[in-house]
C-alpha cells in the first residue's frame, strides 16, 4: 500500500497567495520543500483524497495521473478540498480518453457544490457519480473498504475525515480536525488491528487548537491516543501534514520538531510505501 501527498498546505496554501509575511516570503526564497500546495493524497494509484485547486499543477509537477483515479472521497466543501470546476472537465470535448467514471464521495455540502458547479451533470451517464456518504459509513469500493468518520470542524457543515484498507492494511487520513472524539475511537474500534499509517492535521504547528484543526502537540497527543487505545501500535508511521503559514514553522523546523515524536512531516510530492 502507498500514499503520495500531492499537496500538504491549509487553504492559503505556502506561500500564501497573496501573502508577503516572513514566513512566505523566506519560504519563496527557500524554495523546494517549504512550497505547498493546498492538501490531496492519493492512495496506491487510483483513491483520490479531496480534489483542491492545485489539481492540474499536481498532474504537471508530480505525476497525478487521473486516467487512473477510480474513486474521490472528498473530506468538506471548503474550496481548499473541493473545486468541482475540474470535474466538468472530464466530459467531453475536454478530455477524450477518461475510462469508466469517477466514483465521487463526500457530504451534502460537497454534493451541492459539485452538482452546482457542474451544472447538474453528474450521474449514470455522466463520467462521475456522486454518492453522499454519512459519518460512521462504510462504503466498499473496489479493493476498498472506506469509512467516513465525523470531523471537529466547520460547524456550518458534516466534515469527514476517512479510515481507508486495502488487503489488510489500513490509512487514517484525519485533516481539518481537532482531537479525536468518543463516537471517532468507537467507530475505529469496529475494526480489528492496528493501524498502518497515520496521517494527522498540523495546521496550527506551534500552537494548540485541537477543536478545529491540530498544532503538532495536539497531534502528539492524538498518537498518544491511538497508540493507549490499541488503534495503532509502535510499527505504526505517524505523519504530520496540512500546514500553515500561521503556525509559526518552515519545513525544516517542522521537521525537527516532529522527529522529537517520531512523526514524519510530510512535504508536496512525498510518497510512503508500506
Amino acid at each position: 500500500m502507498k500514499i503520495t501527498y500531492y499537496g500538504t498546505a491549509a487553504g492559503e496554501a505556502w506561500p500564501g497567495v497573496f501573502c508577503a509575511c516572513n514566513l512566505c516570503r523566506e519560504a519563496r526564497r527557500l524554495g523546494g520543500k517549504n512550497i505547498r500546495t493546498r492538501s490531496q493524497a492519493l492512495i496506491d494509484d487510483d483513491l483520490l483524497l479531496d480534489l483542491p485547486p492545485d489539481n492540474y499543477l499536481h498532474t504537471l509537477y508530480y505525476g497525478l495521473d487521473f486516467q487512473k483515479v477510480k474513486a474521490l472521497f472528498v473530506t468538506h466543501s471548503h474550496s481548499d478540498h473541493c473545486y468541482p470546476a475540474d470535474l466538468e472537465l472530464l466530459r467531453e470535448p475536454y478530455t477524450h480518453t477518461y475510462p469508466g467514471q469517477m466514483q465521487v464521495f463526500g457530504n451534502d455540502a460537497v454534493e451541492k457544490k459539485i452538482l452546482d458547479a457542474c451544472h447538474g451533470l453528474g450521474g449514470e451517464k455522466e463520467r462521475f457519480l456522486f454518492h453522499r456518504i454519512m459519518p460512521n459509513e462504510t462504503v466498499n469500493i473496489g479493493s476498498y473498504t472506506v469509512t467516513a468518520l465525523r470531523a471537529t470542524h466547520a460547524k456550518e457543515e458534516t466534515c469527514l475525515f476517512y479510515r481507508i484498507e486495502k488487503f489488510g492494511k489500513s490509512v487514517l487520513y484525519a485533516h481539518d480536525t481537532g482531537a479525536l472524539t468518543e463516537e471517532n475511537l468507537a467507530t475505529l474500534h469496529c475494526f480489528s488491528g492496528p493501524l498502518q499509517l497515520v496521517s494527522l492535521d498540523c495546521t496550527q504547528q506551534s500552537k494548540r487548537d485541537g477543536k478545529y484543526h491540530m498544532g503538532l502537540l495536539d497531534a502528539a497527543e492524538q498518537k498518544e491516543v491511538l497508540l493507549r487505545e490499541g488503534l495503532a501500535d509502535y510499527n505504526t508511521i505517524f505523519v504530520v501534514n496540512h500546514f500553515s503559514h500561521n503556525g509559526g514553522w518552515l519545513h525544516e523546523e517542522i521537521t525537527e520538531r516532529a522527529a522529537a515524536y517520531d512523526m514524519i512531516t510530510s512535504y508536496d510530492g512525498m510518497e510512503i510505501s508500506f
